[in-house]
């Protein structure tokens, strides 16, 4: 007997073992998630990029050969080779060192981004998964006191101390309310599967079901800095090396050297070419890379503001729906124990079924608001830490 339940014990803990937390799934997405990896690569691709374009451009060589013959009566050949290279000023070399710079540091800032945008994504989905479940496991219940609540008035119809009408109303909100159920089978259904792709799994598995959040005023305070800030930031150095890559009038230059052999003489060629400001000395660039600097810092001026705004907004409303949320607790135990009395009552022929089942979808209402306002609150703590940098680590 002994070895009977110790043998059931450790199959239940295998079960509960099994079934995956929010913590080991999110874990998991972390490390094997195609999104997060894909935007791991886009670094290593702009890096790649920048190496091109801080390398030199390759030397270019000409050869001739030339043919001489005054008299018509012989021939003598000469050639000619010429070598160039064009090189770029230095403030010009400097302009795109800085440039390519400010493109890492944009697309580490837009990877940062990408990550907490899919985290925030993940715990919301996971969030709409355990809403839609525990919706289920309370609509079930519901359809299981229904049920019971139409046999009782279906016997009561039999034997004629009920109307028709009440037998069919009652029947009508237990069909209603499978209706309902299988519905919301296929949201999960749904839901899951969206889940398991996000998160990388190729196989099917078993997720815990519960909210991320407690219910609860309290939050984590503190801001990390946001990946939005740090893309704004990026962009204006990007403008200043715009500025530092347009401060000479020209950005490259030719240089070559050559020589010409001819028959009775040769010819050693050296020089300069660049272009001459005659029509613009690249100021609109300057002035152009300028305005859009000073645009991006009103940009960061009102981001600020709006982040701000709306963390404050978050606190509080998470602050009125926790009280709102207590206060359905205590309405639905009131509730519950009303319906018990109007259940007990009518079993017994002694109650009222028009009370009984207004009272049993008020039940009802109060308890899918219930669990509406719990969902919120992990909603609107998952949108607080998203402003707050909680998921840029």
């Amino acid at each position: 007997m002994k070895l009977f339940i110790g043998i059931l014990l450790l199959t239940y803990s295998t079960m509960a073992s099994s079934t995956m937390s929010y913590t080991k799934l999110k874990h998991y997405a972390l490390t094997h998630s195609k999104i997060l990896k894909s935007q791991a690569l886009s670094l290593q691709i702009t890096k790649q990029k920048n190496n091109i374009a801080l390398r030199s451009k390759n030397p270019q060589l000409n050869f001739g050969i030339s043919q001489y013959n005054p008299d018509m009566t012989s021939s003598q050949y000469g050639y000619t080779v010429t070598a160039s290279q064009t090189l770029r000023t230095q403030s010009y070399i400097k302009g795109i060192e800085a440039k390519t710079l400010a493109k890492e540091k944009l697309q580490s800032a837009l990877i940062t981004q990408g990550k907490a945008t899919y985290m925030k994504t993940l715990e919301k989905r996971y969030t709409e998964y355990v809403y839609a479940d525990k919706l289920l496991l309370l609509l079930k219940k519901e359809y299981k006191l229904s049920n019971k609540v139409t046999t009782i008035v279906k016997e009561r119809y039999q034997s004629g101390s009920e109307n028709r009408v009440s037998y069919l109303r009652a029947k009508t909100e237990t069909l209603a309310l499978k209706t309902e159920i299988s519905m919301i089978k296929q949201q999960i259904n749904r839901y899951y599967h969206q889940l398991l792709a996000m998160a990388g799994f190729q196989k099917n598995i078993s997720i815990q079901k519960r909210f991320i959040y407690k219910v609860s005023s309290k939050f984590k305070k503190g801001s990390k800095p946001l990946a939005q800030k740090k893309i704004l930031e990026a962009k204006k150095q990007q403008y200043a090396s715009q500025i530092e890559m347009n401060q000479n009038s020209f950005q490259e230059y030719d240089i070559y050297a050559g020589i010409e052999k001819e028959p009775d003489q040769s010819i050693v060629h050296l020089g300069i070419s660049f272009s001459l400001p005659l029509h613009h000395d690249r100021a609109q660039e300057r002035t152009l890379a300028k305005l859009k600097m000073h645009q991006i810092e009103l940009e960061e001026a009102q981001l600020s503001l709006d982040i701000n705004r709306q963390k404050r907004m978050l606190k509080e409303s998470i602050k009125e729906l926790t009280i709102q949320y207590h206060s359905l607790k205590a309405l639905q135990k009131e509730q519950q124990g009303l319906t018990t009395l109007l259940k007990e009552g009518y079993t017994i022929a002694q109650g009222s079924l028009f009370e009984l089942m207004r009272a049993k979808n008020k039940l009802l209402q109060t308890q899918k608001t219930l669990l509406q306002t719990k969902k919120m609150i992990n909603d609107q703590k998952i949108e607080l830490r998203f402003l707050q940098g909680d998921y840029n680590d």
